[in-house]
Formats: C-alpha cells, sequence, structure tokens
C-alpha cells in the first residue's frame, strides 16, 4: 500500500511531471505539439462550447500527453490518463457507446494499477523508465482466447441496452483491457492491441461525428492522434530490443 501511495504522489507531482516533459527528442516534441494542437483545434473548429464539448477538448489534451509519456515510458502518463479516461468516461455515457463506457471504467481503475507495478519495478530496477519486455507465447495466446470470449460477452450486454455501433464498440473493452494489462506489466505487443484498437475508434467515432455526436468532433481527432502516436510508441519500445 505505501508503494501505491507514493507512486501516486510520483506520478502527480508538478515537479517530476516538468522534469520527465524536458526530457524529450525534437521529433518528440513535434509529435507532442502536433498531438496537443490537433486537439484544440478541433475543439475550437467544432464549435461545441457546452461543458461536454469542452470535457471533450479537455479529454483529447490529457489522453496525447499521456500517450507521449507512455512511449517514453514515464510514470507521469499515469497522471493525464486519469484525467483523460475520467473525462472520455462522461463523453461515452452521454454517447451511449456501451463499450466506450465499460472500457473507461476499466481505464480508470487501471491507471492505480499502472502506478503501482510501473513504480516498483522501476525502484527495483533503480530506473526512470519502464522496461520493454517480449510477451511470452503462452501468455500471447491466452491474451487472445480472452480477447474472443470478451467481445462475444460484450456484444450480448450490447445488445440487451440497445447500444450504438454494437458490433464494432464490442471489441473496444476487450482491446482496451488486454492493451493495458500488457502496458502494465510493460510488454511492448501492447502497441499491436493499441493501433488495432484506435484504428476501431476512428471509425466509431467518425460514424458519431457524422451523426451529430456530443463532442464528436474533439474524440474523433483523438482517434487519430492516437493512432499515430501508437505506431511511434511501438517504434520505441520495439526498437529496445
Amino acid at each position: 500500500m505505501q508503494e501505491l501511495i507514493t507512486g501516486v504522489k510520483q506520478a502527480f507531482s508538478p515537479k517530476r511531471n516538468w522534469k520527465e516533459l524536458t526530457e524529450f527528442n525534437g521529433k518528440e516534441y513535434i509529435l507532442m505539439a502536433f498531438m496537443v494542437g490537433a486537439s484544440i483545434l478541433s475543439f475550437y473548429f467544432g464549435k461545441d462550447y457546452s461543458w461536454l464539448g469542452w470535457l471533450g477538448g479537455i479529454t483529447s489534451v490529457a489522453t496525447g500527453m499521456s500517450l507521449i509519456l507512455v512511449d517514453k515510458g514515464k510514470l507521469t502518463n499515469y497522471m493525464w490518463g486519469t484525467v483523460g479516461s475520467i473525462a472520455w468516461l462522461i463523453v461515452s455515457l452521454h454517447n451511449r457507446l456501451i463499450g466506450d463506457i465499460f472500457s473507461q471504467v476499466f481505464y480508470t481503475v487501471m491507471q492505480f494499477v499502472g502506478i503501482y507495478v510501473w513504480y516498483r519495478s522501476m525502484n527495483v530496477a533503480k530506473e526512470e523508465k519502464a522496461e520493454s519486455k517480449k510477451i511470452p507465447l503462452w501468455l500471447g495466446g491466452l491474451v487472445t482466447a480472452g480477447l474472443v470470449i470478451g467481445y462475444f460477452i460484450i456484444v450480448y450486454v450490447s445488445h440487451s441496452v440497445n447500444g450504438n455501433q454494437i458490433w464494432l464498440d464490442a471489441t473496444l473493452l476487450p482491446l482496451g483491457i488486454a492493451g493495458q494489462v500488457l502496458m502494465t506489466f510493460s510488454y511492448r505487443s501492447q502497441w499491436v492491441v493499441w493501433i488495432l484498437l484506435d484504428a476501431i475508434n476512428v471509425y466509431i467515432w467518425y460514424v458519431q461525428f457524422v451523426s451529430g455526436g456530443v463532442a464528436a468532433m474533439s474524440m474523433f481527432v483523438l482517434q487519430i492522434i492516437m493512432l499515430v502516436n501508437a505506431f511511434y510508441g511501438a517504434y520505441c519500445w520495439y526498437k529496445e530490443n
């Protein structure tokens, strides 16, 4: 418990956040500027200045910041991730995307699990960043089986509550669980899952955007940003091995 409390303090520490944000190279600052800038512009041109519109903009900026810090294996990604996942959950509730709602509840909880695991492993290894690891074959098979089972459970639940875009939306929670668990334990194959998940999310939020969903423009642009970042994250983590 003490390691969790200390890890949370470190992840949310303004001093550590500032320090880790100054440890990027030039191309990473360009990527950060693109991600945050695109989020702000999409919010401005979307002209949805309701409280949900503002929340969509906050979600986009916070999630973008979290992702660029994950690329670098930095603990403070979890502070931004917590803000982003809570805001995203509220937006998803208003868009009635059942799979996305379950996903964001899971992501919010996993931010604190991730803080504990990353902080503990960094202390043991005496490192300032998470280690990129290759997933064992047996675990890869177990994750795949879990994805299939979870998908059909979410399809059933979504049908029961009359959710939107059921067949695609139902992929979000199983893929999100797999990606978050792989990320928590620093497996580089997380990025394969994130790329697939982000590609699906691009389509889902495009449909919400053209049909006039609340805060949908900011969320659609966020999905594009996340997909671009997932390819960069895969590059960063795979080149370490």
